[in-house]
């Protein structure tokens, strides 16, 4: 269970309070919470002037100004208010694979979890707008837009109860971002953790995402098995999601073939992220927890 997982120890959590998401565009919430936006309003730091217009609030009318130039202009203000921030956990079948035997670390999908849970928490206790889903071959119903932290056991409960494996839980990276658009009321930050490992590749998601100006943080999240398989000979693979089989002997140019290709799906994420202002980080699932979040997110710009 993720509560009593030693990984969320009372230390961790109060750490994980420090911290807070960062969205690379600052995104306009409907309440007054511990982020800033630019709006014209009461708030707490002066940002800006503009020239006033006939109906705007008399009291916002900056006096001193007026006093030296005889001109009006409108106060404009900082306002801290919230952001929604939406957490796509993929439960997929290859999400979930482990090695048959001699298996290094946890699996992916279990690492996806905790990491879920680290970043509800740290948007929870912000007072940030969180929403937790899981999704493979399409975006099942999570737990709704919660703040506060009072709601982080509700967010527990949910990840520990994961959809059952079926013969639908393949991954459909694009069919799972459109309902996300569709169903999100306001444009906000995205956190997506998955392996990418879609048949249909994971560009036409991104690009949905993007054009929807989501902020996007993409997390592709490896068992350390795939990166150095270490396999040598005859072998019959087996895709864990479609069942697909192949026999193949694998020499020294097969395993270097297998290596460029998973670089390069790495390096177009990440060169799509670094095009378009979005966030991209990788871990295996055997790296620690409290070093991902407290090292690497916050290096990445995720987390400040």
């Amino acid at each position: 269970m993720i509560a009593q997982d030693p990984l969320f120890p009372t230390e961790f959590l109060s750490r994980l309070e420090r911290l807070q998401l960062m969205a690379r565009r600052i995104a306009v919430g409907r309440d007054r919470a511990e982020r800033r936006s630019r709006r014209t309003g009461s708030s707490l730091e002066f940002a800006d002037h503009r020239n006033y217009s006939a109906g705007d609030d008399l009291r916002t009318i900056d006096w001193n100004i007026y006093g030296r130039l005889e001109r009006l202009f409108i106060k404009l203000f900082e306002e801290e208010e919230d952001l929604p921030v939406h957490l796509l956990v993929d439960a997929s079948a290859s999400m979930r694979w482990m090695p048959d035997a001699g298996g290094i670390g946890p699996a992916k999908f279990d690492f996806a979890r905790r990491l879920a849970a680290a970043l509800a928490y740290i948007g929870l206790n912000h007072l940030d707008r969180v929403e937790v889903n899981f999704f493979s071959s399409r975006l099942e119903r999570g737990v709704g837009l919660a703040r506060g932290r009072k709601h982080f056991r509700q967010v527990l409960q949910y990840l520990e109860n994961p959809p059952a494996l079926d013969e639908a839980n393949t991954t459909d990276l694009a069919a799972s971002m459109l309902s996300l658009q569709r169903q999100a009321r306001r444009r906000g930050l995205v956190f997506v953790l998955s392996d990418f490992f879609d048949p249909a590749g994971w560009e036409t998601a991104a690009a949905r995402l993007h054009a929807a100006r989501f902020d996007v943080e993409f997390v592709q999240i490896l068992h350390p098995s795939e990166v150095n398989p270490g396999l040598r000979g005859d072998c019959r693979l087996t895709d864990c999601e479609t069942g697909e089989t192949m026999e193949v002997t694998v020499d020294a140019a097969i395993s270097a073939a297998y290596a460029k290709a998973l670089e390069g799906l790495t390096s177009e994420l990440r060169d799509f992220c670094r095009k378009h202002g979005h966030g991209f980080l990788r871990a295996t699932s055997d790296l620690p927890l409290e070093e991902f979040v407290l090292v690497m997110l916050r290096e990445g710009g995720l987390v400040r």
